[in-house]
């Protein structure tokens, strides 16, 4: 692992350094300062994260090695983003499975971070698996959580959204790129590479879930970290999802006050179902469809998808979101 880092790669505006612009040509100009660190939990595990930008409004976002800077433009004079990577994922410390667990450690990280830069209250964004994590957070310090996205999240319940998911997944597989894969790793192509391994096995997962193909070049590269070459990632996700067992949160919905958007990709695998249900019949809650994107729309479909959580950390409702009616 990397050694500690505290307050690295500090990018300062020249002209405007970190106070806020006082006009519109000053804010045409702002840039936010940026800086890596580590927060420590109280079981010893190194959380990365990065902050972008230093005003007064938090918005933390787990999976920064996925995010990487495709949400950047969020962060503005007032607002600061801080992403970060959860246990054993990115360039977070690994875990052994005794200190996994999204109900058990993922969700009580988030308020590690959420002292660590200082905030009272901060809003969320969780993506897609990582919307399990943010919703825990929500529902047990509801008084510290302003604003809750959940962005093409997997359903709140396991049964039957699950499953469904993984059908969905396999319709779309690329099975003959799949089986050429497992030919050149039976060969032993990749036996002194995992990196390289890594990089083929995304190409084709991303296939099954990537719509705008023509920008599937921008898709995160992450296997430059050991957490997430196939040794360790596929011995992670099935120790976690283990643990997090077959789950419902539906009785935990009405423990979240905060104002809650959930975006969902038109031909997303975690279906429209468990979409609709984290937001039908919730007060202050609503659901927008992002058209013709999979489970990227941050990458698929960018200018949309920052405008419409723009808009709605700025306190309003995206254009096309609708409010769910109870029982749909």
């Amino acid at each position: 692992m990397r050694s500690l880092i505290l307050a690295v790669g500090m990018v300062l505006a020249a002209a405007c350094g970190s106070k806020a612009p006082e006009s519109a040509q000053d804010a045409a100009a702002w840039k936010p300062e940026v800086r890596e660190g580590y927060a420590v939990t109280p079981d010893s595990v190194r959380l990365y994260y990065r902050v972008v930008g230093n005003g007064p409004e938090t918005v933390i976002v787990g999976a920064a090695n996925y995010f990487q800077k495709s949400l950047d433009a969020l962060a503005t004079p007032t607002r600061r983003l801080v992403l970060y990577d959860i246990r054993g994922r990115g360039k977070t410390d690994s875990v052994p499975p005794s200190k996994m667990g999204i109900a058990e450690f993922d969700a009580s990280d988030i308020d590690v971070l959420r002292k660590e830069v200082g905030a009272e209250k901060v809003a969320l964004i969780g993506w897609s698996g990582g919307a399990l994590s943010t919703f825990r957070y929500a529902a047990e310090f509801p008084d510290r959580v302003s604003a809750l996205v959940l962005l093409t999240p997997v359903g709140p319940r396991w049964v039957p959204w699950w499953d469904d998911m993984r059908k969905n997944g396999a319709s779309k597989a690329d099975t003959v790129a799949s089986s050429a894969l497992a030919a050149r790793i039976k060969a032993g192509e990749f036996k002194d590479n995992e990196v390289a391994l890594c990089r083929e096995s995304a190409k084709i997962g991303l296939k099954t879930n990537w719509v705008v193909t023509e920008r599937i070049n921008l898709a995160p590269d992450v296997c430059d970290s050991p957490n997430e070459v196939p040794s360790r990632y596929g011995d992670f996700v099935p120790r976690l999802l283990a643990k997090l067992g077959k789950y419902d949160y539906r009785a935990d919905f009405a423990r979240v006050t905060a104002r809650r958007l959930v975006i969902h990709g038109e031909f997303d695998n975690p279906p429209l179902g468990g979409s609709l249900e984290w937001v039908a019949g919730q007060p202050e809650a609503r659901l927008l469809v992002v058209k013709g994107v999979g489970h990227w729309p941050h990458y698929e479909k960018p200018d949309e998808t920052l405008a419409a959580l723009t808009a709605f950390l700025d306190g309003g409702w995206p254009v096309g979101s609708d409010v769910v009616p109870a029982g749909k």
